[in-house]
């Protein structure tokens, strides 16, 4: 049963991945990026894959979290 749950997580998670790339890929336009002290003119495919990336490292620590409290207890 835990096979099957992961195997479904794993599909999930691929196909988000996909719709992702998809998404980045057709949006190669540049863009500027203002942070207040200075403007960044980007393309936009560039500032979606570093939004995914630190979307996925939040989601592993925050997922990193719930499993250090499982295997303390």
């Amino acid at each position: 049963m835990e096979d099957k749950k992961k195997q479904v997580n794993l599909i999930i998670s691929l196909v988000v991945a996909l719709i992702a790339v998809i998404f980045v890929v057709m949006n190669t336009s540049p863009v500027a990026i203002n942070f207040g002290f200075f403007k960044v003119k980007l393309p936009l495919i560039i500032v979606l894959v570093v939004m995914v990336i630190i979307g996925v490292l939040l989601g592993w620590f925050l997922g990193q979290d719930k499993n250090f409290h499982k295997k303390k207890n």
